[in-house]
């Protein structure tokens, strides 16, 4: 299952869960104030062309901005 950053609308905590795709943006409890004005982050990926000409990539989440789920053609996942 992949991880999934979260921000909290009331506190501002950020946190991950590990969830099922299915439920990425279904609502989730705050692990600090307990709040459910919570929403996913769009997590920063790395992408960069090595010396033959092909991509690799890095990143602190699964997927990019792009598609958020690690799936598109300029992710490589």
């Amino acid at each position: 299952m992949p991880i999934y950053e979260y921000i909290c609308e009331q506190c501002g905590n950020k946190f991950d869960k590990i969830r099922p795709m299915s439920e990425a943006d279904a609502p989730i409890e705050c692990e600090h104030c307990h709040s459910n004005d919570t929403h996913r982050a769009l997590s920063r990926c790395y992408c960069k062309s090595d010396s033959s000409g092909g991509l690799s990539s890095s990143s602190s989440s699964s997927g990019c901005s792009g598609c958020s789920g690690g799936s598109c053609s300029s992710c490589h996942h």
